[in-house]
């Protein structure tokens, strides 16, 4: 119906998806088509939306303006939010076609319709195109087509053709506005084969089923009717127009025929399974199943009988004009070895397609093996240990996330009390269980951390540390007790401060906490596979949101039955799943649980206890869903996590 979209950045759309206040235009017009279909359209700039009735619903909650994530936060605890990537894709096509309007944000150019004064519907008109293609079909197997050796019946046949053409265009556009809907840009088509007047009348769509049928039906009845004329008094100016006849019958491309065909067996597709917008469908793998995805099966089997019905056609009436035997021309083919010709054509057709294939894949697989080769020289290069100076101490103090934010004086001064230490690769730096005092701040080298698993007894590395990263921050805090162990993988240069000079120098500057937001909680999500690929400010926000809770051996985090209304994210300790007094699973350091209760409303299955000293992360049900709403990526995360866990999809579309 228009142009491909061209899909917005990613930064446009994050704003849009997040932040923007959308309004629902007030210049639209809809019509209901089969099949829970509905086609939306912006009046002024002739953009379409195809959507299920579910979604024009979620659109018309726009209509007094609000944010995504407002909407979200409504028709989730409602069940009405469909699979996240439907969602988005709509609001981002609904925003380019301008539907959603945002304040500021420019709208699609307008494009008005033809003034096109005559209209006429109704049962006579159809019967009318359809006596006129009757007329036409009788009159040409009736008196026959002839092949003229002269020019002029050639030459005045094509200007027949061309003019019924025309006439059928216009005719059509009749039709469209007799259904109610526009006519855009009438013109004279030249660079063709046959030039003739020609109206954009794909507007027919706003006018239902039955004028689409009309319109298709029109645009063939005059050819179909001066062909029947030519045939009853002048059969040597048939032929052009039966070549014009059977290219308006084709299927293969867009004709009256194949519009038809469109109409009476296809469902309108919708806006939301093919050319992705939102960011996140346009990879190659949901581009490429969106392409080869074809629902409509009844349609395509339908169009491909159509297609071996009209090569018939045109082949039998071939052979009777050139007076030529269809079996005799099968004989000679063969015996030219037409068939050897042919396998050799399609095999090497498949061998293109092969060797294509295998180019495309071995491009990609060499572009990553480049990256992985760039990226495992860089991890084997390690800085050399040196002396450190204060203003290179400076620098990397203000790489870390707690100190970034400092004044240069503040931080020259925590540069003259810090200490560098030298490790080498294989040292223990902090041993889980021991008591500690200093703090430290990755200067140069990678660390592991791992946290020992009491149930299996085994200790499991769950993190890494890398320059800029702080650690050691539980024990300057609280009671001392090193809560994991660090051990450097390469040799490593830490600064080191005590807990007298983090408290002399550090509190009086950043608040306690900060320290739990930036170093403690952020610094966790860094390290677990849940978060590690979240943005900065996404993990400050959830470091916002989220709160400590700590559990004693055999403490109960929820029981059997409860609404269990929090998001929790296991820091330290393990905790046992127990369904029917049965352990069914364990809960370790960056597991979670309660995104299902949050996003389906529903009650907990079942009881977890605490199996030793724990510690949580807590995120309010109203803030986590506030949370992975405002960022469409942590949201179809859990949304893909949700799914998996149910083996069933988390929201479901209501096509």
């Amino acid at each position: 119906m228009d142009p491909a979209p061209v899909a917005a950045s990613e930064i446009d759309q994050l704003t849009l998806l997040t932040a923007t206040k959308l309004r629902l235009s007030a210049e639209l017009r809809t019509v209901e088509q089969r099949a829970d279909r509905v086609v939306v359209k912006y009046q002024p700039g002739r953009r379409y939306l195809v959507c299920t009735q579910a979604q024009w619903q979620l659109l018309q909650l726009f209509a007094g303006g609000r944010t995504v994530p407002d909407l979200l936060l409504q028709i989730i605890p409602e069940g009405r939010c469909p699979p996240l990537r439907e969602f988005y894709e709509l609001i981002v096509k609904a925003n380019h076609h301008g539907i959603l309007q945002a304040a500021g944000q420019p709208l699609p150019p307008p494009e008005p319709p033809e003034p096109w004064e005559l209209g006429f519907t109704g049962p006579g008109v159809r019967w009318s195109a359809v006596m006129s293609i009757s007329f036409g079909l009788l009159m040409m197997l009736l008196r026959g087509v002839q092949l003229s050796e002269d020019f002029w019946p050639l030459g005045l046949g094509w200007l027949l053709a061309a003019g019924a053409m025309s006439a059928g265009y216009a005719l059509a556009a009749c039709a469209v506005r007799g259904a109610g809907a526009d006519v855009y840009h009438p013109y004279f088509r030249w660079k063709t084969p046959l030039p003739h007047f020609h109206v954009d009348i794909d507007d027919v769509v706003m006018g239902g089923r039955e004028g689409a049928i009309d319109a298709a039906l029109l645009r063939l009845a005059p050819l179909f009717l001066i062909a029947g004329i030519a045939a009853f008094r002048l059969p040597v100016l048939s032929f052009p127009l039966l070549c014009a006849i059977f290219y308006d019958l084709s299927p293969l491309w867009r004709s009256p025929v194949s519009d038809l065909l469109r109409t009476l067996y296809r469902d309108p597709e919708l806006a939301t399974n093919r050319d992705f917008m939102f960011v996140r469908n346009r990879l190659f793998t949901l581009l490429l199943r969106s392409r080869l995805l074809f629902p409509d099966r009844r349609f395509l089997l339908i169009s491909v009988g159509a297609t071996l019905g009209w090569l018939l056609v045109v082949f039998l009436t071939g052979c009777l004009l050139l007076q030529a035997n269809a079996l005799d021309l099968v004989r000679h083919f063969r015996a030219a070895g037409g068939f050897h010709v042919t396998a050799i054509v399609l095999l090497a057709a498949f061998a293109a397609l092969v060797l294509g294939a295998l180019g495309v894949f071995g491009w990609i697989a060499l572009r990553n093996l480049r990256s992985w080769l760039f990226d495992r020289a860089s991890n084997l290069f390690q800085p050399r240990a040196t002396p450190v100076d204060a203003q290179t101490v400076t620098e990397s103090l203000r790489r870390t996330l707690l100190f970034r934010d400092l004044p240069q004086e503040d931080l020259m001064a925590i540069a003259a009390a810090v200490r560098p230490e030298e490790y080498d690769a294989g040292t223990y730096v902090l041993r889980e269980g021991e008591q500690g005092d200093r703090l430290y701040v990755v200067h140069s080298g990678r660390l592991s951390v791992s946290q020992r698993l009491h149930e299996i007894k085994r200790t499991d590395p769950f993190g890494e540390l890398q320059p800029g990263d702080l650690f050691g921050d539980r024990a300057v805090l609280g009671d001392g007790r090193r809560t994991a162990s660090v051990r450097c993988v390469t040799r490593c240069v830490l600064l080191s401060l005590s807990k007298a000079q983090f408290e002399q120098l550090i509190l009086p500057r950043v608040s306690q906490k900060d320290v739990e937001d930036k170093v403690q909680k952020i610094g966790f999500l860094q390290q677990i596979e849940l978060s590690r690929d979240w943005s900065q400010s996404t993990m400050a926000v959830f470091a916002q949101h989220a709160v400590f809770q700590d559990f004693v051996t055999g403490g109960t985090m929820v029981q059997a039955g409860e609404a269990f209304r929090f998001f929790c994210l296991v820091e330290e300790g393990e905790f046992a799943v127990m369904k029917k007094h049965k352990q069914v699973a364990r809960l370790r350091r960056g597991d979670f649980y309660g995104e299902l209760s949050q996003l389906q409303d529903s009650v907990s299955e079942v009881t977890i206890i605490a199996s030793t000293p724990g510690r949580c992360l807590l995120v309010p049900l109203p803030d986590f869903l506030q949370f992975i709403t405002r960022d469409f990526a942590v949201g179809l995360q859990f949304e893909e996590i949700g799914s998996e866990r149910l083996g069933h999809p988390l929201f479901v579309s209501h096509h």
